[in-house]
């Protein structure tokens, strides 16, 4: 199979490639290296404000980052990944997507995810969750 040109980064995958204390940190880092040799990496604004949710967050990483610490991640981030915006596109996107899937609650974040990548034609998911995303026939799933 060949490798995508670009694909769009899950939160779980920027929090697992930060989070050395991890037991999926050393399953991340192989795979990421290949992709980030290989295609154009993406991430979105709500990946961002997600990552800092999580990695401040005592009880859900091991060593919770100081918001100095996750600002200057942020900052990082945004340095080496492609951004993709929420534009009015994905928000009608997102849209067709709940009617679609008949999508509520939580999962809304997820379809959302899937907009922004629809509204900025990437068709290629790396995940940790996979469940969450397997309803959505347009999107190839990358896995650890």
């Amino acid at each position: 199979m060949p490798m995508p040109d670009k694909v769009f980064l899950d939160t779980n995958i920027l929090v697992y490639l930060a989070n050395e204390d991890s037991p999926f940190h050393h399953r991340v880092v192989p795979r990421f290296k290949k992709l980030a040799g290989e295609c154009e990496l993406w991430i979105s604004r709500q990946v961002l404000r997600e990552y800092a949710v999580v990695m401040t967050r005592t009880g859900t990483v091991e060593k919770p980052l100081s918001p100095r610490e996750v600002a200057a991640d942020i900052e990082q981030w945004e340095g080496i990944f492609q951004i993709a915006d929420e534009t009015e596109e994905v928000t009608r996107i997102l849209v067709e997507l709940i009617k679609e899937y008949d999508i509520k609650g939580k999962s809304i974040h997820d379809a959302n995810i899937i907009a922004t990548m629809m509204a900025n034609m990437i068709e290629n998911l790396f995940t940790f969750n996979a469940d969450d995303f397997k309803k959505f026939s347009n999107v190839e799933l990358i896995g650890i």
